[in-house]
């Protein structure tokens, strides 16, 4: 096409330099006019004269312009080139104080990556003026606007700051090319390669067929040669940074009720407290909970607490929900594993100035463990009477104790709270059948303030042998032979010896794990997590273990949990 050139030129001596502005609704093509009409010259002084942000905040949507100068570009090339264009942000935190002597390798951390919508036209600024040797030039502003969500960095900075990088890519591709109806692949401004059987066009022994032996078939071409690289991409090579803090924080708490109900429920407490980071006040609008298999009522709706709330620094919001877990009528929520996951949204706005209100929203889940004891009125041990074995728990329900032996049998569910600071139940099914693996459900929560990381070892019970020992008995038939013999007495009677092999008890196993290796963790302060352990069942009956053993795999220590669930094996069906 007429007026193309190479794709590799489109962006020679282009410029690229990012804008936060401080006013989200500014007229950036009215501030560049004005800028290039007071006679500024490059890019960054032309991009001085607009007011930007001065300090950001973690959380936060914020609107970020792109700027791309062109030097020499026509309306043609432009329109030909800018669909193969890909524009991209990347967003990094960093430490400015940090020196190369303190740290080689300064924290940098990626918090956001987008590339601009190709679908939206920028916006397009032309800028025509004399060059020094008398001629004309022209400068070509593009500008982009894409939409940037600021998370917390994984990495703990001591003094955080953000920088704003971008950078442009030419991918040209075959849909943006001209097509020649003549020629379906060379593509264009390339020269054909030379035909090496051209002497032969005329010959007519080859029935009108032109041979064709293109040269680079034999030859090794050289490609033109340029006085530079072609350029395809192209990065800002400078940025700014601006300093950021974190505008709020927010946590949820949990409490259980002490009364006994029939369905357990749990308050709810979320804080939304405003850091003393900020000078201004914060609208905190929005606060959006939903748990599944559950229902959930607030508490909060008083006309003092009705959102929008307007908060200022250190101020701390308390807003009270109850959690209620939704059951069917065949289910009995004191022999089952009860969690449901709870979903946070809350959003507010920084009321900086009349003309910049950020907007910061916060998302996350959680899971909300509703297992309780059989009967939590039971409470503490009082100091009038200590039992050494006392239970955590106990019946609730008047029935006889064969029925509550029966009932204790069929457990479904053990829960257990170890000295470490560490909530563990398990669940699985009660009937099984032997030679067909079954699985427990193994529920982990970290309720100390450290980073737990665990190993989980099942250990089978065996059948014990008969501690007693065997007296020597000869044999009474060869007594009196032996003493006339003088010969010494046997120490036990070969008869005595094949009898007690066959009343020995083995030591089979009567149910194993199938679950070698077990990791869990490491779990955060308030985390939880969830896992299984397979096992098979090797004989009819009521089935224990003898423990599962909970090995802290950082300190070595180790807690055998022996309240597990019950199992009760039964032969297959026959067919």
């Amino acid at each position: 096409m007429p007026g193309l050139e190479i794709p590799g030129e489109f962006l020679r001596h282009a410029v690229l330099e990012t804008v936060v502005p401080h006013s989200p609704a500014l007229d950036l093509e009215g501030a560049l006019t004005a800028a290039l009409e007071d006679g500024a010259d490059d890019l960054p002084s032309v991009l001085a004269s607009i007011p930007q942000r001065s300090i950001l905040f973690f959380d936060e949507t914020l609107p970020v312009r792109i700027v791309l100068r062109l030097s020499d570009c026509t309306d043609v090339i432009l329109k030909h080139y800018l669909p193969s264009l890909e524009v991209r942000l990347d967003v990094y935190a960093v430490d400015p104080t940090e020196s190369v002597a303190e740290n080689p390798t300064p924290t940098r951390e990626v918090i956001f990556s987008g590339i601009v919508n190709t679908e939206e036209e920028p916006l397009v600024v032309f800028n025509e003026f004399e060059g020094e040797d008398g001629g004309t030039g022209n400068h070509v502003y593009l500008v982009w606007n894409i939409e940037s969500f600021l998370k917390r960095p994984r990495n703990r900075i001591q003094h955080p700051s953000l920088l704003f990088i971008g950078s442009a890519t030419l991918n040209p591709s075959e849909s943006c090319r001209p097509v020649d109806p003549e020629d379906d692949y060379l593509p264009p401004l390339v020269p054909a390669s030379t035909n090496m059987l051209q002497s032969l066009a005329g010959d007519r022994s080859l029935a009108h067929k032109d041979p064709f032996l293109p040269a680079s078939r034999l030859l090794r071409v050289v490609p033109t040669a340029y006085s530079e690289d072609p350029i395809y991409n192209i990065q800002q090579q400078h940025g700014h940074p601006f300093r950021v803090v974190p505008a709020a924080s927010a946590r949820i708490r949990y409490s259980r009720l002490s009364s006994y109900t029939g369905i357990p429920t749990t308050v709810a407490s979320l804080d939304f407290e405003v850091t003393p980071f900020l000078n201004c006040e914060v609208s905190f609008d929005k606060a959006t909970l939903s748990i599944s298999e559950g229902t959930l009522e607030s508490m909060s709706n008083t006309p003092g607490l009705s959102l929008p709330l307007k908060c200022r620094p250190r101020d701390d919001v308390t807003l009270v929900y109850k959690l209620t877990p939704e059951y069917g009528p065949e289910t009995n929520p004191s022999s089952t594993a009860m969690m449901s996951v709870l979903d946070i949204s809350l959003s507010a706005v920084i009321l900086l100035s009349d003309d910049c209100q950020p907007r910061i929203s916060m998302e996350w889940k959680t899971n909300v463990d509703f297992s309780m004891a059989l009967n939590p009125t039971f409470g503490g041990p009082s100091t009038a009477l200590q039992r050494t074995n006392r239970p955590t728990s106990l019946s609730v329900s008047g029935q006889s104790p064969a029925a509550t032996a029966t009932r204790s049998s069929l457990r479904e569910r053990a829960y257990s709270v170890t000295d470490v600071g560490v909530t563990i139940s398990f669940s699985g099914p009660v009937s099984v059948q032997v030679g067909t693996p079954f699985s427990w459900g193994v529920f982990i929560v970290n309720r100390s303030n450290m980073p737990r990381k665990f190993a989980l070892i099942v250990i089978p019970r065996r059948k014990r042998l008969d501690p007693r020992g065997h007296v020597a008995r000869p044999s009474s038939a060869s007594i009196s032979s032996r003493k006339e013999d003088q010969v010494a007495e046997a120490v036990t009677d070969d008869n005595i010896v094949h009898a007690m092999q066959k009343s020995s008890v083995g030591q089979e196993a009567e149910l194993i794990s199938l679950s070698t290796d077990i990791r869990v963790g490491p779990l955060l302060p308030g985390t939880c997590h969830s896992t299984e352990i397979k096992l098979l069942p090797l004989a009819t009956g009521p089935l224990h273990l003898e423990a599962v053993r909970l090995v802290d795999v950082n300190t070595n220590e180790t807690t055998d949990i022996r309240d597990l669930p019950d199992i009760l094996a039964e032969d297959q069906p026959r067919s």
